[in-house]
């Protein structure tokens, strides 16, 4: 974890903090809606993942308006519920203080980190799964 937080405040300028809430947050968001397997085992790639995403569940509920939309479409699946989930994701995330290119740029680094951890194709695999993702990360 340590490691992916220093390259996320090396590439975003977010501190250590933010970041760390950042990843859990993401990482939530990708336990939900991505393919079962590759999720978890990019989640068990990253030395505390499972604890960054059970930390940011626990007050992940908020996000406002887009937070309750979220909330409500993102139990529907499919593309209905993880777009919902995305403006739900970067709602949360500018609660926590970044902008739109610190969001793409904390999507780039787990999306390269997790490439070195458990390949490509398997990164591949999470971000095709979820309408949408490879866009909002930089990998389209």
């Amino acid at each position: 974890m340590e490691e992916l937080i220093q390259r996320i405040t090396a590439a975003t300028g977010i501190d250590e903090s933010t970041a760390r809430q950042a990843i859990g947050l993401i990482l939530g968001f990708l336990k939900k809606h991505a393919p079962e397997g590759a999720i978890g085992d990019l989640i068990n790639s990253i030395p505390g993942g499972d604890e960054a995403v059970e930390e940011n569940a626990a007050g992940g509920g908020g996000g406002g308006l887009m937070g309750a939309l979220g909330g409500m479409l993102g139990g529907l699946g499919g593309a209905a519920g993880a777009g919902a989930g995305m403006m739900a994701l970067a709602g949360q995330l500018k609660e926590k203080g970044l902008d739109i290119d610190q969001i793409k740029g904390v999507g780039q680094q787990i999306f390269e980190f997790g490439g070195e951890q458990i390949g490509p194709d398997r990164m591949r695999e999470i971000a095709q799964g979820i309408p949408g993702v490879a866009q909002m990360m930089g990998k389209a």
